[in-house]
């Protein structure tokens, strides 16, 4: 049986958290150690029960558990090679670094874990490709804009985390700094609602994929009814074995079981 949770998702911070069998998993360890301790005590885990904690990059919406969690539970961190360099103001026990190199896949217990490349301003940040048994699940946030080679990772997801994290009139009327909405908007910066609906629409039309959670939204330049309302105008109408729905930024979701 797999379960799969988003505990949190926006640019405040993220964390999601997998199960297979007897093997427990977190993405990202972006809020404090307490909310995550909160998080999964919701769904029965502690965080003395996982397995591993897989980092996609070093940006603190994803890493900013990881000192408490380090000093009072033994588990593994994985991340590539740059990624612990760019940690190391966190001063994460050495004994808990395992590296992984991007776009060579690996074994996490008994789940599989691809991870791969993506277009981002961090030193070396990647997304997830998880298959548990037969079952793909994908976790792609943070991505400036999506390749071939991105989106063919994504084709085949039973389930896909995908980020939905601005809107572009939002942001071009807000309060943020001029050089931070170019970050943003650039290819190494976040994902418009327009570009993940086009990129949902494609691989359902491609594929028939029909699990898509809309996550890492912006707290300040989008608002999840309209990241919502994007994809299904992409659609038309969102067809009746289409499931969608749009991660939680501070209440943990219902757990998909698989």
């Amino acid at each position: 049986m797999i379960r799969f949770c988003n505990l949190y998702s926006g640019s405040s911070g993220n964390s999601t958290y997998i199960e297979y069998n007897d093997t427990r998993i977190l993405i990202d360890a972006g809020v404090s150690c307490q909310k995550i301790v909160k998080g999964l005590s919701d769904l029965n885990v502690s965080l003395d029960m996982i397995d591993g904690i897989l980092i996609t990059h070093e940006h603190s919406d994803h890493v900013k558990g990881l000192t408490t969690i380090s000093k009072k539970f033994n588990i593994p961190i994985y991340a590539t090679n740059k990624t612990w360099n760019q940690m190391a103001l966190l001063k994460l026990p050495e004994y808990n670094h395992i590296v992984f190199n991007a776009n060579e896949s690996f074994d996490l217990g008994e789940l599989k874990v691809h991870p791969f490349s993506i277009p981002h301003d961090a030193v070396d940040p990647c997304a997830f490709n998880i298959t548990a048994g037969n079952k793909k699940l994908t976790v792609a946030t943070d991505i400036g804009h999506v390749t071939k080679g991105i989106y063919d990772k994504l084709v085949g997801s039973d389930v896909l985390l995908l980020e939905s994290n601005y809107d572009p009139n939002t942001l071009s009327y807000s309060s943020y700094p001029y050089f931070l909405k170019r970050r943003i908007s650039s290819d190494v910066g976040h994902l418009s609602n327009e570009m993940a609906s086009k990129v949902i629409k494609k691989l359902y039309d491609d594929t028939g994929i029909n699990h898509i959670i809309l996550g890492h939204l912006s707290k300040e330049n989008n608002f999840p009814e309209l990241a919502y309302q994007t994809v299904v105008n992409a659609f038309g109408e969102i067809p009746k074995d289409f499931h969608l729905s749009v991660a939680g930024r501070d209440t943990v979701d219902t757990v998909l079981v698989i």
